[in-house]
């Protein structure tokens, strides 16, 4: 067995994780629940130096390179678990789901833990930057509503409840326009559970306008 995958295996035990797999270069790391809100409560590095400092207690390997996963991988050979820790951290988020209803977009999103912009904002206490969600709804509305990527004006912004790593959001999308004028309102609100997180409204042009 390689030194990080009995380091792996020392971790996989651990009641913050719910798995641990090693290759070459790092370990990928599944939180438990526990382990998650360790992660909400001190972020991400003091998560991991825990981690390391656990393994150095014990004379083990110390991975150099780690990746949190927010589910399983989709396999445990050495070439998927390698593929993984190459994979450059997310910046921006892919839809899971989404529905178009009267002109309306619902789009069901998660927030992946290993998301770099969570690592400055804050360290301590991973939360998504309000200006982070204001760019994500332009960027997602432009392709489905046909609205610019760049706002004009933002108007009534809410940031009513901290969007954390790991959660299942809905964010609602619909664009007015408005009258004798080349501008109109993206509508945007972010919900967790039901519960309002966020919300404003964008002064945007159409693309083609």
């Amino acid at each position: 067995m390689s030194p990080l995958a009995s380091a792996a295996r020392a971790l996989a035990d651990h009641p913050w994780l719910d798995g641990a797999w090693a290759g070459s270069t790092g370990a990928l790391l599944l939180l438990s629940r526990q382990g998650q809100a360790e992660f909400h409560r001190e972020g991400r590095q003091s998560l991991l130096d825990a981690l390391q400092s656990q393994l150095a207690t014990r004379d083990l390997a110390v991975p150099g390179n780690w990746r949190l996963l927010d589910a399983p991988p989709p396999a445990t050979d050495h070439a998927t678990i390698e593929q993984l820790l190459a994979t450059p951290r997310p910046r921006q988020i892919t839809p899971i789901a989404e529905q178009k209803n009267a002109g309306r977009w619902k789009l069901d999103l998660v927030l992946p833990s290993d998301l770099i912009l969570f690592d400055d904002h804050f360290r301590t206490a991973p939360v998504l930057p309000g200006v982070v969600q204001v760019a994500w709804a332009l960027a997602l509305a432009a392709p489905r509503l046909g609205t610019s990527n760049h706002c004009r004006e933002m108007e009534a912004l809410k940031f009513q409840r901290l969007l954390r790593p790991g959660d299942l959001l809905q964010l609602d999308l619909h664009y007015e326009d408005e009258p004798d004028t080349t501008l109109g309102k993206l509508h945007f609100a972010y919900r967790l559970a039901g519960q309002h997180c966020s919300s404003g409204r964008l002064r945007v042009t159409l693309a083609h306008g």
